[in-house]
């Protein structure tokens, strides 16, 4: 058979083939050509923001502790429901909600002390403790931890201050780190042509409370006869977050 006539045969049957799949030959001019489809036309910029906000605490937390010792067991722990009753009593009258109280911890241990004599370790006693965590207002804390002590309360533990407006405070720390991007974002590209146009993806890590701790107590604070003076200080708030900008 001709060249000429092989030639014809295998361009009708890659023409059949094109027909039968639907496809089109489509003719190509010389050179790359890229396609704007084929990527991403936006630029970004990945920036981190910070928020802070200091606040006036207007909420307080006692943490406190009635510790008793007697030689049964059964002595320790009724002597200590005695006194955590009385206590109890008292800071209800005063006006803290039941809500408001919460016990934070309870045990009954052993005591024993080393017997010369008999050289070896001897039961003496029993432990009773309950603590207890009491929410108040500020400026009523400090009443709180006198009547405590005054009625059996022997163990200070110390004192919180938080906010009751906690969870608006992270919203407005989230807002603050989120504009400090933005500025960052913006100062570095105050010398180029580009701008911010919009958010790609934003992530949030959920603004903490650092409350003030207080935890000095002399031992002439335990008993005594008036209200012990707190000053709340201020509390912190921070939310950080990670946003990548687009610009243009």
């Amino acid at each position: 058979m001709k060249k000429g006539l092989w030639i014809g045969i295998v361009v009708l049957i890659v023409a059949i083939g094109f027909a039968a799949f639907g496809v089109k030959a489509v003719p190509q001019k010389s050179g790359a050509v890229a396609s704007a489809d084929n990527f991403d036309t936006n630029h970004t910029i990945a920036v981190s923001g910070e928020g802070v906000i200091e606040v006036a605490p207007d909420t307080g937390y006692a943490d406190f502790g009635i510790s008793i010792r007697k030689k049964t067991a059964s002595e320790a722990m009724d002597e200590l429901s005695d006194t955590a009753n009385r206590v109890l009593d008292v800071l209800k009258n005063f006006g803290i909600l039941e809500k408001d109280i919460k016990t934070t911890g309870l045990s009954l241990n052993p005591v024993y002390e080393w017997n010369k004599e008999e050289k070896k370790n001897v039961l003496v006693g029993f432990d009773a403790t309950e603590n207890f965590s009491v929410k108040t207002k500020l400026d009523e804390i400090g009443k709180v931890i006198t009547l405590a002590t005054n009625n059996g309360a022997n163990r200070i533990y110390g004192i919180r201050f938080d906010s009751s407006e906690t969870e608006n405070l992270r919203k407005e720390a989230i807002a603050k780190a989120v504009e400090d991007a933005r500025e960052k974002a913006k100062a570095a590209l105050s010398e180029t042509n580009y701008k911010i146009v919009g958010i790609k993806t934003i992530s949030v890590q959920s603004g903490n409370v650092t409350p003030l701790v207080r935890q000095t107590f002399d031992n002439e604070t335990i008993g005594g006869k008036s209200s012990v003076p707190i000053e709340g200080g201020s509390i912190t708030v921070r939310a950080s977050v990670n946003v990548i900008f687009i610009f243009d």
